[in-house]
């Protein structure tokens, strides 16, 4: 997360990038002061999960547990950047820190639910919408789908630097 917040701070202003983060820690750090967390892999408590049963669910939840990686640097306990983009970012993550992603049995293929849901949210939009359009249609699709499949916990989330906007487009 630290490399690709690097790559995203030489993107000169005036640009505009959007993120598509579908992975088990969907949230990048220093996007903006009001989205700073911490550039770390802390392990997140989501309750206990019975194995033998894991075969009985429609979905499935990705499990991945991070090991522990040599940095060669050390962070202060609460990471404050320097500074905050100022390109134009929006970020599209799967879920909250708290929540599995899943795959689920979609249109004849077990496909993940954010990409999946994404894609169908851009498509709806006919591959123009704005960032609050493709939002919104995202929560909703992924609303029908924790109906539909008992489960289902991602709810999207959405980051913005400073000088983004949900007016913006999605892909320019």
């Amino acid at each position: 997360m630290l490399e690709l917040n690097r790559f995203i701070m030489q993107i000169p202003a005036g640009a505009a990038l959007t993120t598509i983060l579908d992975c088990s820690y969907p949230a990048l750090p220093g996007v903006s002061p009001s989205c700073n967390i911490p550039p770390t892999f802390p392990k997140v408590p989501r309750g206990r999960v019975d194995y033998d049963k894991m075969f009985d669910f429609v979905t499935r939840p990705r499990f991945l547990e991070l090991p522990p990686l040599p940095v060669q640097h050390t962070l202060p306990q609460i990471w404050k950047p320097q500074t905050y983009p100022t390109c134009q970012l929006h970020c599209f993550c799967a879920g909250r820190l708290q929540e599995w992603p899943s795959e689920l049995p979609l249109e004849g293929t077990v496909q993940g639910t954010f990409t999946w849901a994404f894609a169908k949210a851009f498509a709806a939009g006919e591959l123009r919408s704005t960032v609050a359009q493709q939002q919104q249609a995202l929560e909703g699709i992924t609303a029908q789908l924790k109906q539909h499949f008992q489960g289902v916990e991602q709810s999207p989330v959405l980051m913005l630097s400073q000088s983004a906007s949900s007016s913006d487009s999605v892909f320019a």
